[in-house]
């Protein structure tokens, strides 16, 4: 299984930059714009923008940690948005784009200009993919990929960066 180790402050401001961004950020498409950023930016640079654990549900794609926050299901971090009407979602906290790389807010920025028009429906047939389909539960980081590329030198390069990613988790345990 192919997972990278999930950064924290990244996401939490990763979050907030995409819902700032929307005039209108539903929980949905703020969750497929992740997913498309995350994947865009796995292709051209090797690595997610937030490392998070993304789950197969019935409407696409899901980032867990993210979905926690937004869900107030974590301890200390109930502060950082704010639902409403169910699914729309406000930033409460400011965005710290110290935390953000050129790489992350360009992809950022393109999956929010390539997908903050699609409808509810076009979205969750997009982001019903190779790699969505493919998985069980848990959704793979190497099928993220296939989603986008067939190139096997791009492919192997991520491959190492989650062992590489994977080693220096288990080194700081």
């Amino acid at each position: 299984m192919g997972t990278f180790k999930l950064n924290k402050e990244k996401a939490i401001n990763t979050l907030l930059y995409v819902v700032k961004k929307l005039e209108k950020a539903d929980k949905h498409k703020m969750y497929k714009i992740l997913y498309f950023a995350d994947q865009k930016h796995l292709v051209n640079y090797g690595r997610p923008i937030i490392g998070d654990t993304y789950f197969k549900l019935e409407y696409g794609p899901v980032p867990s940690f993210v979905k926690n926050i937004v869900d107030e299901q974590i301890k200390g971090l109930e502060e950082i948005v704010a639902v409403y009407n169910k699914y729309y979602i406000k930033a409460i906290q400011e965005i710290d784009l110290d935390f953000l790389s050129e790489s992350d807010i360009e992809c950022l920025d393109d999956a929010i200009n390539e997908n903050k028009d699609l409808s509810f429906a076009d979205l969750t047939a997009k982001s019903h993919d190779y790699a969505y389909e493919k998985a069980i539960w848990t959704i793979d980081y190497m099928d993220i990929a296939r989603t986008l590329t067939k190139d096997e030198n791009v492919l192997n390069y991520i491959n190492n960066q989650l062992i590489n990613d994977r080693i220096n988790l288990h080194e700081s345990c």
